[in-house]
């Protein structure tokens, strides 16, 4: 099966929010790999004093639920301007805040200074709550999406973080 589902472009700030205060500079950055744009923030060392640094939004797609085998694929395209500092890069998708599929990929996937494409396996995802949400044709309907990153110790920062493309695929 040949297909790419595209999750989000990451393309534009639009309709994002930061996760918290560990999370500053929210914009789309003319810097990008292929594509119009891309997702930048910087992590900060702010008062949530967590290690995440981040942005959601809603978002309206559904996922026909054929296409969601285990062993596909996701895929997202990331820059970090360092990786010493990095745990990993996330990408959450499901029915709100407290209710999404995790995906997560490691820092070793990405080189410091570059865009890397990195891919996880659709069946290694995290469950938070229920997960996500399936309509009455047994398709995920999703109205959550956040990405973003996390890093060894809360106190850890770095500006000129990137993300785009968040996409399923073969």
């Amino acid at each position: 099966m040949q297909c790419e589902l595209m999750i989000d472009p990451l393309n534009s700030a639009t309709g994002f929010t930061v996760l918290g205060n560990d999370t500053t500079n929210l914009a789309a950055a003319t810097t990008r790999f292929g594509g119009s744009a891309s997702l930048e923030f910087d992590k900060a060392n702010g008062a949530a004093n967590t290690v995440f640094a981040g942005a959601y939004k809603t978002i309206d797609k559904v996922i026909p639920s054929r296409l969601l085998l285990p062993t596909r694929k996701v895929y997202i395209t990331g820059y970090f301007s360092a990786v010493t500092n990095l745990a990993y890069a996330f990408a959450r998708v499901g029915t709100d805040a407290s209710n999404y599929i995790e995906w997560r990929w490691a820092d070793s996937l990405f080189t410091a200074g570059a865009f890397t494409l990195a891919e996880a396996t659709l069946g290694t995802a995290y469950v938070t709550g229920t997960g996500w949400a399936e309509d009455s044709n047994d398709d995920v309907d999703l109205d959550y999406l956040a990405v973003g990153a996390a890093f060894d110790a809360e106190t850890n920062t770095l500006a000129d973080i990137k993300l785009q493309r968040l996409y399923i695929g073969d």
